[in-house]
């Protein structure tokens, strides 16, 4: 699931005392603006409390406290009294953390995972071993690149002309005919915040289609000849 923030968020379900919490988590580039809901709630909004993780980052209530940011939050924070929304400004990798609301003096049991996230490299294809050729058995492809600060990552191969699938970041290519007819391989990371393709690799397992060759003389006829009148 994608905000238009171009956010990615995963629902998890966990246990935490006697009530159902979940925890959502969401990945953003630094820089970007962060959003967050709280749960909808049926009566009128007359205090709103966010945290991250233990500590104050937002208070409002109605006609006692006025709206007061804290920390490093002031400034670049916007809190919505009327829904209880939350957009937090130029974020950094300072702001990974736990986020929760606290609507009419009611702790909600939605809890939102904050990770910074950077984009994914190009990735390359590397070929395994590095003597596979035409004569190989079989050869392994490896989409390869440095996701460590990427979070999450999927991974999806490209053969020939081929449509898009997904699978992991190894792919084993077998030399058979069908695989020898294939021209290049191409390989895909994606994070929640973006995607890159590699260059196309050459397959190493090509091998050019071979037509039957026929070792009788061609026979050509021409019609009948006719003989000139002596």
């Amino acid at each position: 699931m994608e905000t238009s923030a171009g956010f990615w968020l995963l629902a998890v379900p966990l246990l935490v005392g006697f009530t159902q919490a979940q925890t959502v988590e969401k990945y953003f580039r630094v820089g970007e603006t962060l959003q967050l809901s709280p749960q909808p709630v049926s009566e009128r909004i007359y205090s709103v409390v966010w945290k991250y993780g233990k500590y104050l980052l937002a208070e409002w209530v109605k006609d006692q406290i006025p709206l007061t940011y804290y920390s490093r939050f002031n400034g670049r924070t916007t809190v919505n009294t009327d829904t209880g929304e939350l957009e937090i400004r130029n974020m950094t990798a300072a702001d990974n953390e736990v986020y929760t609301v606290e609507i009419n003096n009611q702790i909600q049991s939605r809890v939102h995972k904050i990770m910074a996230i950077e984009d994914v490299p190009r990735p390359e294809v590397e070929v395994k071993p590095l003597v596979c050729s035409s004569t190989s058995e079989r050869c392994k492809l490896v989409c390869d690149g440095d996701v460590s600060a990427a979070g999450p990552v999927e991974y999806s191969w490209k053969i020939g002309d081929g449509e898009w699938k997904q699978s992991g970041t190894n792919m084993e290519i077998i030399n058979n005919e069908e695989t020898q007819r294939v021209t290049n391989f191409i390989c895909r990371m994606k994070n929640p915040v973006s995607a890159r393709d590699s260059k196309p690799l050459p397959n190493p397992l090509f091998q050019m289609p071979s037509f039957p060759s026929s070792s009788s003389p061609m026979t050509v006829n021409c019609g009948d000849r006719s003989s000139a009148p002596a």
